[in-house]
C-alpha cells in the first residue's frame, strides 16, 4: 500500500466507544438518534483535537476560508454566522458531515482512492500539464466507477488536498467534476 494514501484515524477504545454511538447517515423524524449522535460527535471531536489526532489538511479543510470555494468563509465562519460558536459547533447536526471527513477522510471507494494517490504522489510540483493528466484520470475514474458527479465533486477536491496539491489544483479538480454531464459527454479539458 502506498504510504501516502489517507486513510482511517486510528482510534483508541474510548474514541471508537464514542463512534459507534453516532449515526452520520439520518433521515428526518430521527430525533433522539440526533441528539444522541451529536452529543457522541462534540465529545468525539474535541478529544481529537485535544489530542491532534486530525491531520491538519482535514482541520484547514474546515478551517480556511480559501479551503470553501465561492464562499469567503470557512466552514467553521459559516457556523458562527449562524450563531452557533466554540465547541457548540461540534453538537450541531450539521457537523457531523465535517466529523465524518475528519475521522475516514474522503467519502470515495478505496480504489478510486488508491488509483487517484498514486498518479498524483510522484509529483514534487504539479504544473499545468501533470494538473490536466489528473483531470483526465479523475473524468475515467468517474466513468469507471459510475459516481455521481454532483455527489463526488467535493470528496475529489478534498483527495486533492490530501495528496498535498495546491488549493488551485484541487479546485481545478472538483471543477472539472463538476463539468461531467451525467448523460455520459466528457467535458473538454
Amino acid at each position: 500500500m502506498h504510504h501516502n494514501i489517507p486513510q482511517k484515524l486510528s482510534l483508541n477504545p474510548g474514541e471508537q466507544k464514542l463512534l459507534d454511538q453516532i449515526t452520520f447517515a439520518l433521515g428526518h423524524g430521527d430525533r433522539e438518534v440526533l441528539k444522541k449522535s451529536c452529543e457522541a460527535a462534540s465529545t468525539l471531536a474535541t478529544l481529537l483535537l485535544q489530542r491532534e489526532a486530525i491531520p491538519e489538511i482535514r482541520v484547514l479543510f474546515f478551517t480556511q476560508p480559501e479551503f470553501n470555494t465561492g464562499v469567503e468563509k470557512s466552514r467553521f465562519q459559516a457556523f458562527e454566522s449562524d450563531g452557533v460558536t466554540g465547541y457548540a459547533v461540534f453538537s450541531d447536526p450539521r457537523f457531523l458531515e465535517y466529523l465524518h471527513y475528519f475521522i475516514y477522510g474522503p467519502k470515495l471507494p478505496a480504489q478510486v482512492i488508491t488509483e487517484f494517490c498514486n498518479i498524483a504522489y510522484p509529483y514534487e510540483y504539479i504544473s499545468g500539464g501533470d494538473i490536466k493528466d489528473l483531470r483526465e484520470l479523475t473524468i475515467s475514474l468517474i466513468y469507471e466507477y459510475k459516481l455521481v458527479p454532483g455527489d463526488v465533486a467535493c470528496e475529489f477536491f478534498k483527495l486533492a488536498l490530501e495528496c498535498k496539491m495546491d488549493v488551485y489544483y484541487a479546485q481545478s479538480i472538483r471543477d472539472t467534476v463538476c463539468a461531467i454531464k451525467q448523460n455520459g459527454i466528457r467535458p473538454n479539458i
